[in-house]
């Protein structure tokens, strides 16, 4: 005499139990790809980002006011406040 074993909560279930297994995978393997795609992004953004800044610098560099910019006030009638400096064993002290 030949058994068969057949599924404990018959045809349907298994087949259900299968689908939902490959659902739970292909919903990990969508977050993997996602992450790694949003993971892409932001370095994308922050390359731009730092290639702006760099664009910025070297602008400012080449178009910037090379003089230094002139006094406001009169140094005859304003003499300012005179530092002594000495030296600590310390390094140099401002008084």
């Amino acid at each position: 005499m030949t058994a068969t074993h057949t599924a404990p909560f018959g045809f349907p279930n298994t087949l259900l139990t299968t689908l939902r297994r490959f659902g739970i995978l292909f919903m990990k393997g969508c977050l993997a790809i996602a992450i790694v795609l949003i993971a892409g992004f932001v370095a994308i953004a922050t390359a731009a980002a730092g290639m702006a800044l760099a664009l910025v610098a070297i602008l400012m560099r080449l178009f910037g006011n090379d003089r230094p910019s002139p006094l406001k006030t009169d140094p005859k009638s304003d003499p300012g406040i005179t530092l002594e400096a000495r030296k600590t064993p310390r390094g140099w002290t401002v008084e």
